[in-house]
């Protein structure tokens, strides 16, 4: 017994089935390529989404990194700015003290700021006398 092509199919050796000629058996085939042309596709659109997303990642860490760089430059202006009139005002303090002290006069320190220094003199003078204590 011989098979035709088109209307005979073997299923098993002893079994043969006939069935009759389908136009639409293309079909399945087309439909399973079209179930791969678009599980491709969706593929190829994860893939793009995953590039942007890695894409817009990257100009955020790039702001962030330009905003830090601002935030660190403007810091050490304005560290430097307050430095510099610390210094300035330390400089004027230094110079009044050296002319009150040529001129021989005393500055006018009120009693409780006469205390206040009598007792960090104190603590200055203590703490020198024990770290030389501990040193021997």
């Amino acid at each position: 017994m011989t098979a035709r092509r088109c209307a005979t199919y073997r299923i098993h050796p002893t079994a043969v089935i006939n069935l009759q000629w389908n136009p639409y058996m293309a079909q399945p085939q087309n439909s399973v390529e079209e179930a791969m042309n678009r599980v491709l596709e969706t593929e190829r659109a994860a893939h793009d989404a995953v590039a942007e997303c890695e894409r817009q990642a990257a100009d955020l860490l790039d702001a962030a990194q330009r905003q830090a760089h601002r935030v660190h430059t403007r810091t050490d202006a304005r560290i430097s700015q307050v430095h510099a009139r610390c210094s300035l005002a330390l400089g004027r303090q230094v110079d009044a003290l050296l002319a009150q002290e040529s001129t021989g006069e005393e500055g006018p320190l009120s009693d409780e700021m006469r205390e206040i220094l009598a007792a960090a003199v104190a603590r200055l003078a203590e703490s020198l006398t024990d770290a030389a204590d501990t040193d021997d």
